[in-house]
């Protein structure tokens, strides 16, 4: 037979008659992406993402289908190509009934992968269920004690009644992974964006200043990608705000010193006591190292904003002494002024020391307050009194005490924050008197040993470039607190993760992109049937209660309160878990393709297909509303000679794979069915096994 000479992309070759172009271009290692193409099926072209430009011609073609012909010219890269594609994505993605993965990893900043951990908990799997959580997350049993819990406002059993406890069973993963002994592993060096998983090259040198949550996580993502982390604090031991600006009695010492001298093992070095501007400078680490992480956090406090703010004790003082030295005299009455979570934690505290009457006065009520609503009920329940509407406007001493001069406030129209603005009532002036007063107005970041190097900065601290946080002095990234100003725990812990990527990235002399983000398709609210379609495996059974030290006693010690949840509590917890989420998230060439071509989930978005669930057979689990009808199941259960098999089932938009006669898959692929899954380029058709949504591992 005579050959056929074509050329694709400008470069000649030459194939056997009926080769299509496809086949020619992966012999020439031109990639085009396909999704219903299956080698040695029946084409379908039914996605079109394989299209491709054949001059002199008009429109596209599918080259999955389109045989080479004699001087044919093909391009498979064209912007006009890759729009087409993109196009083609965005249409299946428009009715996709499915999220990619759990809406409570999406509410999560540091990315945990929550599904998955908790399946492990589950199944009793607990030494894998405490590594997930401590590879996705630096200071695993920390965080699981102080985090806000965003995770949980996302959870679906939201629906039905209260969140999954995601926090306590994250803790009860990471305090019962520190309990066991430690596998040896042949090598902890992790991948490396684009680096093809190589260890590091050597004396790749980083400096992080600060080593609070922000620090210790870009040193435990860097010393795990092979380079060195050197960590400079000006406290006398690390763990920043987790150790100067929260009570033991909510995370123990003991808890964050095991998991700093988990970094410490990893071959972090600590130079303690040693003060960005006054023990050294920028400029200086910039010389010496080939990286620096500026992660100084927000350790400035702010004042009472009135006259004799001075005589008042900042909260982070307090806090600090408690941490370091001897418990400061307080006396038997103190006020405290503020109504965030170092409020709450400075009049615990107070409490704790003997203080006979601790009051807070917060200016607005308690709807507006920007704490945890359980950390105020801790706060009641220990006997601190809150005061709602009330602003200092002086303070005065009084011999051996003080005299705090407040008035009465209103809440007026919203200010920039969304908040009510709270606003003076005339004439209500009142004074309370107390031996000791503490600020807990806010904190703030101190950059004036910063302000000499040049580096950009912004309204909140430093300036970054918010996907890689990179400053714009090469080789120095910033992140935590000192970016965003004041904040959670959680996102410094993910903003040294991203640190800790785009570092090695600019370390190995590669582009910085930081972190790629995969696009994520969300179904949003479910109806009454979809929810029971999640809901149908589950014993409904109320939220698992933390277990707390007795009252009477957390009066009168800094022991921790929150107990932790026991196995049989936690396994229980577990198994509230709807397993929302893609167990072909990772895999899926659906997702994968929608990412690489930059694709918007929700251009076409209209109404979307109904979710189902068949999970009667028991090596699969169909989900039709992921189906993009490519028909090569359909094919594998012809190939496979199955009895019933699969076929395509209604007209129209309303077209799905199904049994015939709504046979279950259990009946349709009696021998197909892993095959069917293999090739399914979508979640339609995925394995039971771990992490797979709708299985439950126990």
């Amino acid at each position: 037979m005579t050959a056929i000479n074509l050329t694709i992309d400008n470069r000649p070759t030459s194939v056997a008659p009926g080769t299509t172009i496809l086949a020619a271009a992966r012999a020439l290692g031109i990639a085009i992406p396909t999704l219903c193409y299956v080698e040695g099926f029946e084409h379908s072209a039914s996605c079109f993402l394989c299209a491709v430009k054949l001059e002199g011609r008009p429109n596209l073609w599918p080259s999955c289908a389109t045989p080479a012909a004699e001087g044919m010219k093909v391009v498979t890269g064209s912007d006009e190509v890759r729009d087409a594609r993109k196009t083609s994505l965005e249409l299946l993605l428009s009715d996709h009934a499915g999220d990619c993965v759990g809406p409570c990893r999406t509410g999560c900043p540091a990315g945990l992968d929550i599904p998955n951990f908790i399946a492990r908990i589950s199944a009793g799997d607990h030494r894998k269920s405490a590594e997930i959580v401590t590879d996705d997350l630096t200071l695993p049993a920390s965080l699981g004690r102080v985090c806000p819990r965003l995770c949980e406002e996302r959870c679906r059993q939201c629906e039905v009644e209260e969140s999954l406890s995601i926090r306590n069973l994250h803790r009860f993963a990471a305090d019962t992974g520190r309990s066991m002994p430690p596998v040896p592993q042949p090598n902890s060096v992790i991948k490396s964006e684009g680096a093809g998983g190589t260890p590091a090259p050597p004396c790749k040198r980083v400096a992080i200043v600060g080593s609070g949550p922000a620090g210790l996580a870009a040193a435990h993502h860097l010393l795990r990608r092979g380079h060195a982390a050197v960590l400079f604090d000006a406290h006398p031991q690390p763990g920043g705000m987790l150790r100067y600006g929260i009570p033991s009695f909510r995370l123990p010492h003991a808890v964050l010193d095991a998991e700093i001298n988990m970094i410490r093992q990893l071959g972090a070095e600590f130079r303690l006591g040693k003060r960005l501007g006054r023990d050294f400078a920028l400029d200086e680490l910039r010389r010496e190292f080939d990286g620096v992480f500026l992660a100084i956090g927000a350790q400035g406090s702010k004042g009472l904003g009135c006259p004799g703010e001075e005589l008042a004790t900042p909260a982070l003082d307090f806090l600090g002494q408690l941490a370091d030295g001897p418990p400061p005299v307080l006396g038997g009455d103190v006020i405290i002024v503020g109504g965030g979570n170092t409020a709450m934690d400075a009049s615990r505290c107070a409490v704790r020391l003997g203080a006979k009457s601790v009051r807070v006065f917060y200016r607005r009520t308690r709807r507006e307050m920007p704490c945890l609503m359980e950390e105020v009920e801790a706060a009641e329940a220990e006997g601190v009194r809150i005061e709602y509407l009330v602003a200092p406007i002086r303070l005065e001493r009084k011999g051996d005490r003080l005299s705090l001069i407040c008035q009465r406030m209103e809440l007026g129209s919203p200010d920039a924050s969304g908040r009510a603005r709270p606003m003076p009532v005339p004439g209500s002036e009142f004074a309370a008197e107390a031996a000791s007063v503490i600020s807990a107005i806010g904190q703030s970041v101190d950059v004036n040993s910063l302000e000499a190097s040049q580096l950009a900065l912004s309204k909140w601290g430093i300036s970054v470039d918010p996907k890689t946080l990179a400053t714009n002095l090469p080789g120095v990234f910033a992140g935590g607190d000192a970016v965003t100003g004041p904040d959670l725990a959680v996102r410094a812990v993910a903003a040294g993760k991203l640190a800790g990527a785009s570092l090695d990235q600019y370390l190995r002399g590669k582009k910085v992109i930081g972190t790629p983000q995969s696009v994520n398709v969300l179904m949003g609210k479910l109806s009454e049937d979809e929810l029971a379609v999640f809901l149908r495996d589950i014993e409904q059974a109320p939220r698992a209660p933390m277990p707390q030290l007795e009252i009477d006693k957390r009066r009168t010690t800094f022991e921790e309160v929150e107990l932790g949840l026991s196995l049989q509590a936690a396994t229980r917890e577990s198994r509230r878990c709807l397993g929302c989420g893609c167990g072909k998230s990772i895999p899926c060439r659906l997702r994968q393709f929608a990412t690489e071509y930059g694709v918007d989930p929700g251009r076409f978005v209209g109404e979307r297909r109904h979710f189902a669930r068949d999970d009667s057979h028991p090596d699969i689990i169909f989900e039709p509303g992921k189906c993009i009808m490519c028909g090569a199941c359909v094919q594998v259960a012809v190939q496979a000679g199955e009895e019933t098999g699969l076929a395509f089932i209604g007209r129209g938009f309303q077209v799905t794979v199904a049994g015939p006669f709504d046979r279950p898959m259990a009946e349709a692929l009696r021998k197909s069915a892993k095959r069917a899954a293999e090739v399914c380029p979508t979640g339609a058709i995925m394995l039971k096994g771990a992490g797979c949504a709708g299985c439950r591992l126990a």
